[in-house]
């Protein structure tokens, strides 16, 4: 693959996973470490490779804010895509009634970013777009070769919602598809919010990482 070929592929694939423009430049060099924990589990994304991915092995980033869990999510992602563009994918929205001649169409490893509140949000009732679209990213969410769950717990739980998530969680579960979580919230915090079944799953298939210190944004104010 050509240089030219690599930036198209490689920007295609990054445009599908949709990490949030504030992080889309989130790196492993960029992120600076401030306590042993988060030294730590930024060798661990590090070491996170493409044999997790196909043995549906994940990562689950807890901590208080601002600690950059989902900046090591997005950095995790970037580094595998850079790494290795020839084995990451890109598809048309399947959302959209307009096909779009100037997106190019990738087999390989499908990535996805997802906030679980917005994610939640688009499968509430809406227009006939947003359904297209919720169903779209509800189809993604569960297939995708490695999909990143953002701020688990944020969401305002109900039944309806741990349903919902359920049903992602547990079909990535029972297929093996690696999935990168990251929350604020304690286990007890999630299991109280009546997501025991969705913990249980979690555990079972990712690694935990704590990513404790002291909240970035604040000190950035």
């Amino acid at each position: 693959m050509n240089g030219d070929g690599r930036k198209r592929r490689l920007d295609a694939c990054w445009r599908y996973f949709n990490p949030p423009p504030r992080l889309a430049k989130a790196s492993f060099d960029n992120y600076i470490p401030k306590t042993k924990a988060q030294q730590a589990a930024l060798k661990t994304c590090k070491e996170y490779g493409l044999m997790d991915i196909k043995q549906g092995k994940g990562l689950f980033l807890f901590g208080l804010f601002g600690t950059g869990k989902t900046h090591l999510a997005v950095a995790t992602v970037g580094a595998l895509m850079e790494a290795s563009p020839d084995l990451f994918g890109a598809r048309q929205d399947e959302s959209s009634m307009i096909y779009d001649p100037v997106q190019e169409d990738y087999r390989g490893l499908y990535c996805s970013f997802f906030s679980v509140v917005e994610l939640l949000d688009l499968w509430k009732p809406g227009s006939e777009a947003k359904q297209r679209k919720g169903d779209w990213f509800f189809y993604r969410a569960k297939t995708d070769d490695l999909v990143v769950l953002d701020d688990i717990g944020a969401e305002k739980a109900s039944e309806w919602t741990g349903d919902r998530l359920y049903a992602v969680v547990d079909a990535r579960y029972r297929n093996q598809k690696a999935t990168i979580f990251t929350t604020n919230c304690s286990e007890k915090e999630l299991v109280d919010n009546g997501y025991g079944r969705i913990v249980s799953r979690i555990f079972e298939m990712t690694e935990q990482v704590p990513v404790i210190g002291p909240d970035h944004r604040r000190k950035m104010a």
